[in-house]
């Protein structure tokens, strides 16, 4: 890595916050007592306790494709969940939240297990925009029947929308939501998660691992890619006016996941271009 390369990067991490999912899984690795604050917000439960957490689990799926949890936690009751942040609308789509839900129960059905033994699942999608448009903090999805009334289908699943554009001071989500959308730690509210971000802006280990962490993302990406899709994206920003240099610096923070509004910035271009050239290259978030 260049110089020139290291202190980019550097200045992608200050800008880093919990709401980019690279930085929001790095954070909550090894921190189950940060994964446990936020659950115990979004679900109002001060009683939590996570028993298990894994980040960036990879689910298989034998018959299409595999799917990577952002942060899988099961709690002491048993109950399990996929936490995702979302920045993009269409990664928060109802279907990949339905999808999500399935692949978790297919984990839990062993052969000889009964059907009420499987684990309640809860796939949650804390949002930076609203992608159910109802203005709304928090939605809370769950199967009911039509002909009974809308009477709730007891069938311990259920689908959370955290809208994290709505950062009330005077609620405790709101708070978190407001830690979600805060570049500097000193100015975040919940001690535990102010600590863990700290440590990957601040302290030389953490930044050297959050660099590691994003050259680690780089690499996967040129790997799934081939060179004609690479060049794919470089031609697409050429068709709209955008010169291939400039094309290539938006590709390469879009690989440390920077913040749209910034790299837009950066290239004097518009966000709708930086998205629509992040969507083109399998890079939106």
């Amino acid at each position: 890595m260049t110089k020139e390369d290291r202190e980019e990067m550097l200045r992608d991490i200050a800008k880093f916050r919990l709401m980019d999912d690279t930085f929001f899984h790095t954070c909550l690795k090894d921190s189950p007592s940060g994964m446990e604050w936020i659950l115990r917000v979004i679900l109002a439960d001060p009683e939590l306790v996570v028993l298990e957490m894994h980040t960036q689990e990879d689910v298989p799926n034998v018959y299409g494709r595999e799917v990577v949890f952002d942060v899988f936690v099961r709690d002491a009751k048993g109950k399990e969940y996929d936490v995702e942040v979302q920045r993009d609308n269409a990664g928060a789509d109802p279907r990949r939240a339905r999808a999500n839900a399935s692949l978790m129960d297919t984990m839990n059905i062993e052969k000889g297990k009964k059907w009420k033994d499987i684990p309640p699942a809860i796939v949650i999608f804390i949002t930076e925009h609203d992608p159910l448009k109802g203005g709304k903090p928090i939605y809370h999805v769950r199967r009911t029947i039509e002909e009974l009334d809308n009477k709730r289908f007891e069938d311990d699943a259920a689908i959370i929308y955290v809208n994290a554009s709505i950062q009330n001071d005077d609620t405790p989500l709101g708070l978190l939501m407001q830690d979600f959308a805060c570049k500097d730690p000193g100015m975040m509210h919940s001690k535990i998660l102010a600590e863990r971000a700290r440590y990957f802006k601040s302290d030389e280990h953490g930044v050297m691992n959050m660099c590691k962490i994003m050259e680690e993302f780089a690499k996967k990406y040129a790997e799934r890619h081939t060179v004609e899709e690479r060049e794919k994206g470089v031609a697409i920003g050429r068709a709209a006016g955008i010169a291939e240099k400039t094309v290539r610096t938006i590709l390469n923070q879009l690989k440390r996941h920077a913040d749209y509004e910034i790299i837009a910035s950066d290239n004097e271009t518009s966000v709708d271009e930086v998205i629509r050239i992040a969507k083109e290259n399998g890079l939106a978030y």
